[in-house]
């Protein structure tokens, strides 16, 4: 699916949880949480499908350190430090396939190279929310202590 050449910044996230103020788009023009072709190539890649369930774990198990320290860079007004945090993320999302995870990032990171830090602060919780959406549908789709049917092929 074609993604939508309008703005795509952390105010226009289409998650489960609203937010004051956020700008709505379109659902159907909305990114999904994860795209699953992106872990189901990775699946075709390895000879064991339970390296990619690790992967999406780790990055579930990891993403909440990732923002932390893009809050804690931001905070202490560190546009280097936080630019390298967000890049973790935007990387780490791609990877995954957390697709609208990707997009808030990307908006964040743009923020920080035009030196606007208050402005990347405040996309942050709109860059929580769509973290915990996407470790939500991620841990869905691959659960800690899985049955050896229920890995995605």
């Amino acid at each position: 699916m074609p993604l939508p050449s309008t703005s795509s910044g952390p105010e226009q996230y289409q998650g489960r949880y609203p937010v004051d103020g956020a700008a709505r788009v379109p659902d159907d023009a909305a990114a999904p949480l994860v795209d699953p072709a992106v872990l189901a190539d990775m699946t075709r890649d390895f000879s064991d499908p339970v390296i990619v369930h690790r992967f999406a774990q780790d990055f579930s198990a990891t993403l909440e350190g990732k923002l932390d320290r893009l809050e804690l860079r931001l905070a202490a007004g560190d546009a280097t430090g936080a630019e390298d945090a967000v890049l973790s993320v935007t990387t780490s999302a791609r990877m995954v396939g957390a697709m609208r995870l990707d997009r808030a990032a990307r908006a964040i990171h743009g923020m920080i190279t035009a030196d606007d830090l208050h402005g990347a602060r405040g996309g942050l919780v709109m860059l929580r929310v769509c973290a915990t959406d996407t470790i939500g549908e991620l841990r869905a789709a691959y659960p800690e202590n899985p049955e050896p049917t229920t890995v995605p092929s």
